[in-house]
């Protein structure tokens, strides 16, 4: 007999097995074909962000269904204090002043200096903002522009790390080091040559391995700041480090790579895969969490993937989306409880005419799924449609 539990209800000598279901479906459901032999078993689970799995009773030593196991409660982000909207004018100074000094710690980097003493301001602006609707920056970060996109992405990286130690509940100083981490880890390709950094091409092998110095670059220019924190210092160095070893420059793998370091990591591939480039076009946000996904375990510590998924969430917020019905429109909340039903302004009727705006929650009652996430669609804007522009 196979019955769905609550992770925390687990107990030794229970057989979990895999159902074989779309993790988009079901991102908190951990999928394995195992007997849980200790309470470390289970412990290691739940520290992996897992909120659910199927047993096996007849495989089990348990021989019948557990009533009354008491829950436990899993941390995840605070709720917002304020609506997207009130929110967005506020994120928008915060992202325009954060790129201006991003292009201008790349040009100082390139005239042999760097000043950093506005970093802590940008960083605590950035902060501020996502404790009251983490949306927000997030949705305006995908607003990109091309012609920037190597200051844009500087901050995007700030914004995700930071917000992924918001959601991790990190202490205050943690968040803060995650966000400067961010916001300096690429300062190194300031003194890459331009041919190599702006090439519209993929890289020649020699011009890849230069390329490649740009962490310790970058780090050796910022061990010259005075008082600059040893894990802001860790995380512009490893963050192109891989959990199998496979990465650069020094070829850490596992816990040797330090936790800032992967937080970093996971949102420089998160930002480089959905950014749109001359030579390119991002990806949707829905395919480069599940290559996120894919990479779990490989290039990526599982657990610490496994929350970053369900942190952007399968469609988050700026998504232009289909439903099964027909109708096309822009994810304008997420549903942390039941991610692959989030709240949808809808836009375009099944006929592709232009409707009357409304709201749909997707949890609610027998409301419609999505069927497909889109890259872009004619006659939606998701900047307007959200009020971000």
């Amino acid at each position: 007999m196979i019955r769905n539990l609550r992770i925390a209800d687990l107990k030794p000598g229970m057989f979990v097995v895999d159902t074989g279901e779309d993790w988009t479906k079901r991102p908190y459901l951990y999928a394995a074909n195992r007997l849980i032999r200790s309470e470390d078993d289970i412990r290691n689970i739940l520290e992996q962000g897992y909120r659910e799995v199927f047993v096996d009773f007849s495989r089990s030593a348990t021989p019948s269904f557990p009533d009354n196991f008491p829950g436990r409660k899993e941390a995840g982000p605070s709720r917002p204090t304020v609506s997207l909207e009130e929110e967005v004018p506020a994120a928008r100074k915060i992202l325009a002043a954060s790129v201006d000094y991003a292009r201008k710690c790349m040009t100082d980097m390139r005239a042999g200096s760097l000043d950093a003493g506005p970093a802590a301001s940008v960083v605590e602006d950035i902060v501020g903002s996502l404790e009251r609707n983490a949306d927000a920056l997030l949705s305006l970060g995908r607003l990109r522009q091309v012609d920037t996109y190597t200051h844009m992405h500087c901050v995007n990286v700030s914004v995700l790390t930071a917000a992924f130690a918001l959601y991790l509940q990190s202490p205050a100083e943690e968040v803060f080091s995650a966000g400067l981490a961010g916001l300096f880890h690429d300062l190194g390709k300031a003194l890459i040559p331009l041919n190599i950094l702006n090439a519209p091409r993929k890289l020649t092998a020699e011009e890849f391995t230069a390329m490649k110095q740009h962490p310790v670059l970058g780090y050796q220019q910022l061990l010259r700041l005075p008082s600059l924190p040893e894990n802001v210092l860790k995380g512009a160095l490893e963050h192109h480090e891989k959990y199998n070893g496979s990465g650069y420059p020094q070829g850490l793998a596992g816990i040797r790579i330090s936790r800032i370091g992967q937080l970093v990591g996971i949102s420089d591939i998160y930002d480089a895969l959905t950014s749109k480039r001359p030579y390119k076009n991002g990806l949707t946000t829905h395919k480069t969490l599940g290559i996120l996904y894919q990479l779990s375990g490989k290039e990526f510590e599982a657990s610490l993937t496994a929350r970053f998924v369900r942190m952007m969430g399968i469609y988050p917020v700026g998504s232009i989306v289909e439903l099964e019905d027909g109708w096309k429109g822009v994810v304008c909340a997420s549903n942390p409880e039941m991610p692959a039903k989030p709240t949808v302004r809808l836009v375009l009727d099944p006929e592709g005419r232009t409707a009357t705006v409304r709201d749909k929650n997707l949890a609610a009652g027998e409301a419609s799924a999505i069927a497909r996430c889109l890259p872009d669609f004619p006659g939606i804007h998701p900047d307007k449609v959200l009020g971000l522009n």
